[in-house]
């Protein structure tokens, strides 16, 4: 009989450690659970803001490509008018020139 009441006692030493040992993992794992909580958090912000940056950039992109447009067409525009004046101006002298010889 003393040896059950020694084995039940030891038993029971046994499963307190057992208990306060599960009672420690388990806190553990909650620990864990919160930290994967806030690192997937993190992770869905970086891939919103990712998303917000990539959106920005392309339309970043199509900016700078309407002003190239918008600068081939300036500088088309300066070289024809660039090419009137010239022309208007060989014009203007020669009419002086004419103009010289008749006097």
């Amino acid at each position: 009989m003393a040896k059950l009441e020694t084995r039940i006692h030891e038993l029971e030493t046994e499963l307190g450690y057992v208990q306060a040992h599960t009672s420690e993992n388990v806190k553990g794992l909650q620990k864990s659970d919160r930290r994967h909580k806030e690192l997937q958090f993190a992770i869905d912000e970086d891939k919103k803001n990712q998303a917000r940056m990539s959106e920005l950039a392309g339309k970043l992109q199509a900016k700078v490509k309407m002003y190239k447009r918008q600068i081939e067409d300036a500088e088309e525009i300066a070289a024809l008018n660039l090419a009137k004046f010239r022309l208007a101006q060989q014009e203007l002298e020669e009419v002086e020139e004419r103009s010289r010889a008749a006097v």
